[in-house]
């Protein structure tokens, strides 16, 4: 997975690209720590360059998604497309998070 994070005006943004695996798990957890520390109250994972995640993958937006109910943060996904929306939506995280094209 390539990761590119921009603050930008109290918005932290974290662009996914690629292939979101268990491997990437180090690399995630450092991101929503990031997140939760820079006092930010609206984040967006933009997923448009994501092509690919696995169970692990799932399981670390959950991460996210509890630390960012933990820390009062505002979390949106945008933009996922093919497999990666689709498991999203079979795993009903809409329901968990807001998603947006």
């Amino acid at each position: 997975m390539h990761m590119t994070v921009n603050i930008i005006q109290g918005r932290y943004e974290a662009k996914l690209a690629d292939r979101m695996s268990f491997s990437d798990h180090k690399t995630f957890r450092t991101m929503v720590e990031d997140m939760s520390a820079s006092g930010a109250k609206e984040c967006t994972l933009e997923l448009t360059n994501l092509t690919a995640i696995d169970s692990a993958g799932l399981g670390m937006l959950i991460i996210a998604i509890e630390a960012a109910r933990t820390e009062g943060v505002s979390l949106t996904v945008k933009g996922a497309q093919g497999h990666v929306k689709q498991l999203l939506m079979l795993a009903k995280f809409d329901k968990l998070v807001s998603i947006v094209d």
